[in-house]
């Protein structure tokens, strides 16, 4: 093989390598491109025809179909209306609320972080287009198929209760049928920052149902293994402790409910030592199928509330809004205690001033029950040591032990039950002004003295809580008969610990309550044991 061969080999060999790099390969790469480009644009118009006519019937739109060519899908796009109360972005697809970002007093709160459809929307597969806006009015409309449009319209009111307008308009000559379709809630519902550890738990699906017998309506949960509700409902949505956002049909028969817990994010478990699943109920309300006549339209009229659990707003507006607020299992006095804390706050200006007088209002209605209480507690102490020198004589011999016991009791006048009596008349009153003081909106953003400017958040810096565990503990150091078992006294000397470290996240404004109480109950067993000595 002779050199110039082999030169006529390499020079062939590089020239084949050349044109397939720089022009064979570029041409198959761009064909390819264009071929996928083709496929894709073929699919989207699949799908653009294959969602459209879902919300018809197929016998109805089958004409349609066959005539005309469905576009291709639109990018998402957003439109914010900007309101004395709120921020509301809503998305073309479905005409639903992306992102509604509450203006609180402490700062902005974003109610919809998570992904989502958006609440309040309806037919997510149709684009829809903005058509007109006020300042607190805002249009849509979007097509299902040639000559047959959807028209959403959202008017937001000064009092919360706002209006919700979808129209289905047929401009064709022949008649629709919708399949049916729905209004979507979630996925979850956020909260002020305060209350995010606890939202998972407080967030739930409910519908009001008005039971015959019953004066007002019941606000029932829904989840995803309950039944369809018997009976006709109200209004139904989310809530959590602070918010609530239901629609209300007017005119109309909602059809089926739906709901699921569903991942919305992950969140800082066991003290942030761990990070776990942070899911949020999804919610839909049907709308049964209906049909559109020729040059006809069809319109479904709602109402709609989204923003704070007010307690007070919600007694003046209409559809009993306040059954949303857990009051608990002793909700009359949760009741009468929110207003009789609300008449003091009219007369202070400060909710702090008014947990204290309503505390102090609270003792003096019970005080005979305390004294009872106190008394009771004084007198055990004075007999203990008699009670422990008959356990000591009669440990075999548990008939003489209960017989020497009465004696020793009738011997000084002693009633053990005096001392649980008021015990478990005070205990509802807790409870009531627990759930009260717990739900208390009027409570976000109040600020009481210095360092607490928000009492219904926690302290901090945790001064009420160790407060509080510090009266506590001179409280119970006072009242530990001599003689006690160790094992009891201990459980009493702890017990202030365990109070002090379960108040440390509690809003402060209950904190607030319980150290006033303390303070006052120490004070009146200061009191009685000093009088019963001087007595004595």
């Amino acid at each position: 093989m002779n050199r110039q061969f082999l030169i006529t080999i390499m020079l062939f060999l590089l020239v084949i390598t050349g044109y397939n790099q720089f022009v064979a390969l570029p041409r198959a790469r761009a064909a390819q491109q264009a071929a996928e480009a083709r496929l894709q644009q073929s699919a989207q118009q699949a799908s653009a025809q294959t969602a459209a006519p879902a919300l018809l019937a197929a016998d109805s739109v089958a004409p349609f179909i066959r005539k005309e060519t469905a576009s291709s899908p639109k990018q998402e796009e957003l439109f914010t209306l900007s309101l004395p109360q709120a921020e509301v972005t809503f998305s073309s697809k479905g005409a639903g609320i992306k992102t509604y970002l509450f203006k609180d007093d402490l700062g902005n709160v974003d109610l919809t972080p998570y992904e989502g459809k958006g609440f309040f929307a309806t037919l997510p597969e149709v684009d829809f287009a903005e058509v007109s806006r006020t300042a607190d009015t805002i249009t849509f409309t979007g097509e299902i198929v040639p000559g047959f449009t959807v028209t959403k319209t959202y008017q937001f009111n000064e009092n919360g209760i706002n209006d919700v307008e979808v129209t289905f308009r047929n401009n064709t000559h022949h008649a629709l049928t919708l399949n049916t379709w729905d209004w979507n809630f979630g996925p979850g519902l956020a909260t002020v920052q305060s209350e995010m550890k606890d939202n998972e738990r407080e967030s739930k699906a409910v519908y009001l149902v008005q039971e015959a017998g019953k004066k007002k309506p019941t606000l029932e949960t829904f989840n995803k293994k309950d039944p369809q509700p018997t009976l006709p409902w109200l209004w139904a949505g989310l809530e959590n402790r602070y918010f609530l956002t239901v629609l209300i049909p007017d005119g109309w028969q909602p059809g089926a409910l739906s709901a699921d817990k569903v991942k919305i994010g992950t969140q800082k478990r066991m003290f942030g030592l761990s990070e776990g699943e942070l899911t949020g109920p999804q919610f839909s309300i049907g709308v049964p199928g209906a049909t559109v006549e020729a040059k006809n339209k069809l319109t479904y009229a709602s109402h709609f509330y989204f923003g704070p659990k007010d307690y007070k707003q919600f007694l003046q507006l209409p559809y009993h809004l306040d059954r949303s607020i857990a009051f608990g299992f002793f909700g009359a006095l949760g009741k009468i205690a929110r207003n009789v804390l609300e008449t003091f706050y009219g007369w202070t200006g400060n909710y702090g001033v008014a947990i204290i007088m309503m505390t102090v209002l609270l003792q003096i209605i019970l005080f005979k029950f305390t004294w009872m209480q106190l008394k009771s507690a004084a007198q055990m102490k004075k007999i203990q040591p008699e009670m422990k020198r008959i356990q000591e004589k009669y440990k075999g011999n548990p008939e003489a032990m209960n017989r020497e016991t009465l004696n020793l009791y009738r011997k000084y006048h002693v009633n053990p039950l005096a001392g649980c009596l008021p015990m478990l008349i005070q205990l509802p009153i807790f409870l009531a002004l627990f759930n009260a003081l717990r739900t208390s909106w009027s409570l976000h953003g109040a600020k009481f003295v210095w360092w607490i400017t928000d009492l219904s958040s926690k302290d901090p810096y945790y001064i009420l809580p160790i407060l509080m565990g510090a009266v506590m503990f001179l409280q119970q150091r006072s009242n530990i008969p001599v003689g006690t078992d160790p094992a009891q006294a201990a459980m009493f000397k702890y017990m202030p610990v365990i109070f002090t470290l379960l108040f440390m996240n509690f809003p402060s404004g209950l904190v607030l309550y319980w150290l006033t109480n303390s303070l006052l109950m120490f004070g009146i067993q200061t009191f009685v044991n000093r009088k019963l000595a001087k007595a004595n």
